[in-house]
């Protein structure tokens, strides 16, 4: 299982957790969603000093008392207090302001210091709005799109809204381009929707911020308007300022990548610092990248490890995966632990991380870090597959290929065949390589070897190393298969065909097999230059330098070079110790041929090559004792070696011991 790879998000990756956080960010929830709702009754109220308003409020005014419930009720220049924003937002409504009954109603609304109570809300908005109020208006627009307080409306709802909107209000703008941008309660309709965010975006309102926001997302992705990346980082930069938290993530994102803008990777990781303060947990994510490999800042692995724990416990699934990684790897300051990176894989493939999805497989089919379920991991495969991950049909295949984790418990090459044409179709090499085999060896479906061939050189081409390996045993198994006649007649010419196209793909023992039978003239005419080449092919192979040795000292295929030829007895001998080649080499410095001549070390080489049997070694070794050259003259250890030589079919040995029982003088 490959756990340890460390690599940075891609640009595919990183758009798909861009659209991710984008789109999540526009679910509402909560108090959240109620602060959007509320904006100021218009720009008068919204200049006025807060020293000003709130002499004004002290002295009876009741906007000002509505705006200044506003403020306490947000933290707006002053500390936040709910119990001030009741107390101003009561006085002010009793005086039958609008925009006091506007602000209580938006309390009520939300339970802010005082119970929640949609209907009496739905109501004072209602008064606000018979009163013209804008606020009250767009807020009960909402509610009757909604249905809170009173009964659900979408056609007064829209038509308000839409009226409130054309009246001017920048808030009516900003939830009326938002609802026609998410498609909630109205129909989607992104070209409206970027009418009415510019309006909402040109004003310096408390919307401005959250609708340049979801413009920029229209410009960057073309929605409603033709696609305009670096309009999007503009929008974004302004919305990023007013301290809306998904501009923030979102313009990191782009100085990061490069989108729309120059790469900046330490702006990203000012904007990434100030969106996960807003707890943005793809900031998160994306911080732990950044100091993990050194990204604007300098490279922190454990500060990186620590960022993917904070983004993972906020449930964003790339950190989760990443978290999972570092313990599968023992990144940073983690131990191994299988178990503990079986947990964050789960983790994040429940949220639908198709990586995750194919990890889990993996750890499920061979048993890491969990207890071994071959049915399990074909399932989580399938899962992985489904969601996208095209490398999982290569595991895919190979379940159905051996029978893995199949109701039945049986092989189906068939559907292997599929998913490994499914994964090449993909573009994975892998997969393309598996598909190639089969098409080889005619598994799962009819043998064509001619796009075997292509799609495994393809493969290779792509980046797969392993398909050569692959093509290369299996024309060297053809080769050998018509070279013996195994399971075929014997030919010999086909075979030497076979030999050279995985020699060609840098078979060693395919291109020493193609040398004999250039050297020896097997299936077509001898060509002993080609076999010298293809011996050098081999050359890593004992039979290969033996053969060079040969070659060259005999002057075969090239001119006879003594020199050249002791060289590879040597390295042969250095490789195995085999009796024809330490009696080549004892030979060679013995009589000084491409070496300087040396008995002693000849000797030594000729008696243990003819320990191991070499008859000529023994013969030489015989010799060597009768004459006492090199060593003392022994005549009972020349006659043992001289006959050892003869017993075993050495003529020069025979007819030598002959002519010393004829008593004939010997040179």
């Amino acid at each position: 299982m490959n756990c340890m790879q460390l690599i940075p998000l891609g640009p595919p990756a990183l758009l798909g957790l861009f659209r991710e956080v984008l789109e999540s960010s526009l679910v509402e929830r909560g108090v959240a969603q109620g602060l959007e709702l509320l904006g100021h009754a218009d720009e008068f109220w919204r200049a006025v000093p807060l020293a000003e308003l709130q002499r004004m409020a002290q002295g009876g005014n009741a906007a000002a008392q509505a705006e200044l419930a506003w403020r306490s009720a947000v933290g707006e220049g002053l500390p936040k207090s709910v119990a001030d924003a009741v107390n101003w937002a009561t006085q002010s409504a009793e005086k039958k302001s609008p925009a006091g009954e506007a602000v209580l109603g938006w309390l009520l609304y939300h339970g802010m210091g005082l119970p929640k109570d949609y209907a009496e809300a739905a109501r004072l908005f209602e008064h606000a709005a018979d009163a013209a109020d804008s606020r009250g208006m767009a807020w009960l627009a909402l509610c009757l799109l909604r249905g809170h307080g009173v009964s659900a409306d979408v056609t007064r709802g829209s038509e308000l809204l839409h009226k409130t909107a054309e009246q001017g209000s920048h808030l009516a703008q900003y939830w009326l381009g938002r609802l026609l941008y998410l498609g909630q309660y109205l129909p989607r309709d992104f070209a409206q929707a970027v009418r009415w965010l510019t309006l909402a975006s040109e004003h310096n309102s408390g919307r401005a911020g959250r609708a340049a926001d979801l413009l920029a997302r229209c410009h960057f992705f073309g929605r409603g308007v033709e696609e305009n990346r670096s309009e999007a980082v503009r929008l974004w930069r302004v919305a990023a300022l007013d301290d809306v938290a998904p501009a923030m993530f979102s313009l990191g994102l782009c100085l990061y990548a490069g989108e729309g803008t120059a790469v900046n990777h330490a702006e990203a990781v000012t904007w990434f610092r100030a969106a996960a303060r807003k707890r943005v947990a793809g900031a998160m994510f994306l911080l732990g990248q950044c100091t993990t490999f050194g990204f604007g800042v300098t490279p922190d692995p454990a500060v990186g490890l620590a960022w993917y724990r904070r983004a993972a416990e906020r449930g964003n699934r790339e950190a989760e995966f990443e978290l999972a990684e570092a313990y599968a790897a023992g990144r940073a300051h983690l131990e191994r632990d299988l178990e503990e990176a079986v947990r964050w894989w789960r983790a994040a493939a429940r949220q639908g991380h198709a990586r995750a999805q194919l990890k889990l497989g993996h750890c499920y089919r061979w048993g890491e870090g969990i207890e071994e379920n071959k049915r399990l991991a074909l399932a989580w495969y399938r899962r992985a597959a489904d969601g996208g991950e095209v490398a999982a049909h290569v595991w895919l295949g190979e379940c159905h290929e051996h029978g893995e984790g199949a109701l039945k418990l049986s092989a189906d090459p068939a559907v292997a065949r599929q998913h490994y044409h499914a994964a090449a179709v993909a573009g994975e090499p892998h997969g393309l390589a598996e598909l190639g085999r089969c098409q080889l060896y005619g598994i799962g479906g009819q043998v064509d070897v001619a796009r075997g061939e292509a799609a495994l050189k393809q493969a290779a081409e792509d980046g797969w190393q392993p398909a050569l390996d692959e093509l290369e045993r299996y024309w060297f198994a053809e080769g050998e298969r018509y070279f013996h006649g195994h399971g075929a007649v014997a030919d010999a010419a086909r075979a030497r065909l076979c030999y050279r196209k995985a020699g060609e793909l840098g078979h060693r023992r395919a291109a020493y097999m193609l040398a004999e039978c250039l050297r020896h003239g097997l299936g077509g005419a001898a060509e002993p230059t080609q076999a010298l080449t293809w011996y050098h092919s081999a050359a890593t192979l004992f039979d290969a330098k033996l053969a060079l040795a040969d070659l060259y000292y005999r002057g075969e295929g090239v001119v006879c070079n003594y020199r050249e030829a002791f060289r590879w007895f040597e390295q042969a001998v250095a490789q195995h110790e085999d009796a024809y080649a330490l009696y080549s080499l004892g030979y060679c410095l013995l009589h000084g041929q491409g070496v300087r001549r040396d008995v002693r070390l000849a000797l030594r080489h000729l008696r243990r090559a003819a320990v191991l049997g070499e008859v000529n070694a023994q013969y030489e070794l015989g010799l060597a004792y009768y004459r006492g050259a090199g060593v003392v003259k022994n005549l009972r250890l020349a006659m043992k070696w001289l006959r050892m030589a003869a017993n075993h079919g050495q003529d020069e040995a025979r007819a030598f011991i002959e002519r010393i029982e004829r008593g004939q003088q010997l040179n």
